[in-house]
């Protein structure tokens, strides 16, 4: 586990309050921690494609090196998905041990 999963349950652990509060907190923690950002990432790749389907559809003249470029956007857009996912993730279990910390603190 990493450090600030480990620091979030010892701070779960000082709160005062009933266990299923307690690992409700925990099951959030981890799942913050555990994400990948495969949800966000299918989403932008869901978006990428209809948008270079539209694009080549209106595309005028058409022409054959669109289709490489439209790729590499998707797997931009999937890859860009992907980090934001994670990142959303880490600074929610950032924000968690910080509201952790300030209602033991009290």
């Amino acid at each position: 586990m990493s450090r600030t999963l480990d620091e979030i349950y010892a701070t779960i652990a000082r709160m005062p309050g009933d266990d299923g509060e307690k690992s409700r907190l925990r099951e959030m923690a981890r799942r913050y921690h555990r994400a990948c950002g495969c949800g966000l990432s299918g989403l932008f790749l869901t978006v990428a494609i209809l948008a270079s389907m539209i694009g080549l559809i209106l595309a005028d003249p058409f022409r054959w090196s669109l289709i490489p470029v439209c790729l590499a956007c998707i797997f931009g857009a999937g890859v860009m998905g992907k980090a934001i996912g994670v990142g959303w993730a880490k600074a929610r279990l950032g924000f968690l041990h910080r509201s952790l910390v300030r209602r033991t603190a009290t």
